[in-house]
């Protein structure tokens, strides 16, 4: 059961209506900052595993205070089923005090911001992760009990979610999977979870060391994790994975090793969502790719204050491409600089 489409009215940048379609494959969203890349992939993470409100802690309605109490609705379909939530957008008070999350219970402060009350629609079985920008495995220590003991504490759930899934044992029919063995060759070892710790058990000359996830090389951490979800069973057929910013950090010689890491698991059912700013990743997406493969491209930008899209499963005829037109402007730059010119 894949997400084939959603609709949002006014939603945080979605002003108005605003509703896309999806492929089963890899779906590649670029855009400028504040187009809508990120709040896409928690909506929809945050929608199916209802937990919308507990995505987007952050919200401050100090910012929304011009057109008030609105409401609005996301509406997420996949296969033949559709789930709707419907929430309230607030206005900004200091004096909201205590709110109880309509979703799962929980009591939290907030200064603005909305209040979902209302989700219908078939419950989404379908397994799903959230990998957001931030490495969350370096800083796992304590970090779900003090969720759980200091539920007042806003955290973002996909901040800890994350935690969550790579803490969870690895399935033994999983031990000899072959995009493992990839990873496990480019990292020169394996994650494991210890003591309350994520470490990388590095092989040595036929000995092992043991290096702390935090310490590790940033894109070795980036490749660890991956590593980690697929050896527990997470993106096995019919999982979603949501990714945001997957190329930071990563050497760009490891960008298509990536790149052909998350092609195969498409190829095994797993759909996958990418917000990114490299080109490069984009590009190598769109160059690696084989017959019969679903990668969609989408180009989100604002038109005044609504949020548009332009949608190609070619990446070099999306417009605007704000990837491909600021390298485009640099190498005019060194051109006339070259032909000694100032601008």
């Amino acid at each position: 059961m894949a997400i084939n489409r959603i609709e949002i009215k006014d939603f945080l940048v979605f002003k108005g209506e605003f509703d896309v379609d999806f492929v089963f494959g890899v779906n590649v969203l670029i855009g400028g900052n504040g187009t809508g890349k990120t709040t896409l992939l928690k909506a929809m993470y945050g929608l199916v595993n209802e937990k919308l409100s507990s995505c987007f802690y952050t919200i401050n309605a100090k910012d929304d205070v011009a057109y008030g109490d609105r409401r609005g609705s996301i509406r997420l379909l996949y296969g033949a089923e559709s789930s709707v939530i419907h929430f309230q957008q607030g206005v900004y008070s200091e004096n909201m005090g205590a709110v109880v999350h309509p979703l799962n219970g929980k009591v939290h402060r907030l200064e603005g911001g909305f209040s979902s009350y209302g989700i219908t629609g078939k419950p989404f079985d379908n397994p799903t992760v959230y990998i957001p920008e931030k490495d969350m495995l370096s800083h796992s220590i304590g970090m779900l009990a003090l969720k759980h003991e200091r539920p007042t504490v806003p955290f973002d759930d996909t901040l800890t979610d994350i935690i969550a899934k790579a803490q969870l044992y690895p399935k033994k029919e999983k031990l000899n999977d072959p995009l493992c063995a990839k990873i496990r060759e480019i990292i020169g070892g394996e994650v494991a979870y210890d003591n309350d710790t994520f470490i990388i058990i590095k092989d040595k000359n036929n000995g092992q060391s043991q290096v702390a996830f935090s310490m590790e090389a940033s894109g070795y951490k980036k490749l660890g994790l991956l590593w980690k979800l697929i050896r527990n069973g997470l993106l096995e057929s019919g999982a979603i994975l949501f990714w945001d910013e997957p190329e930071n950090s990563l050497n760009p010689e490891l960008v298509p090793v990536l790149v052909g890491i998350l092609l195969e698991l498409s190829r095994n059912g797993v759909q996958i969502f990418i917000a990114t700013h490299s080109e490069l990743l984009a590009s190598y997406f769109a160059v690696s790719r084989q017959k019969g493969d679903a990668v969609m491209f989408y180009s989100l930008y604002k038109d005044g204050e609504q949020i548009k899209y332009d949608r190609d499963d070619r990446f070099d005829l999306l417009e605007p491409n704000t990837l491909t037109e600021e390298p485009v402007r640099l190498y005019e730059k060194q051109i006339v600089r070259g032909l000694g010119g100032n601008e």
